[in-house]
């Protein structure tokens, strides 16, 4: 199921749903969309991007991702390759007396 969204057109101070201000400002709606999940919100939702900006803003989501799962990654692995010293011999476990 499909909520509208409403917002504040800047222009006029109406509240209207973000299709009825992309078609006013000649705006796609899922651009206005993607920009009011970002949290972008009054003129800046309406404004015009600087050149550039978007594949940058893309790179930066990028790079944190990368590093995000490098994170993970390295967190997971680290817990693996501990030498088994640290375990209690096997006569001491649970049901291992051997």
């Amino acid at each position: 199921m499909h909520n509208a969204i409403y917002t504040t057109d800047p222009a006029t101070g109406d509240r209207v749903m973000l299709s009825e201000l992309a078609r006013r400002h000649g705006i796609h709606v899922s651009t206005l969309s993607r920009r009011y999940a970002d949290g972008r919100r009054g003129a800046d939702l309406l404004s015009k991007p600087e050149p550039g900006r978007h594949q940058l803003e893309q790179h930066q989501r990028a790079r944190e991702d990368a590093e995000r799962k490098q994170s993970i990654l390295s967190t997971s692995s680290a817990a693996l390759m501990r030498p088994f010293s640290h375990i209690a011999g096997g006569g001491k476990m649970v049901g291992g007396g051997l």
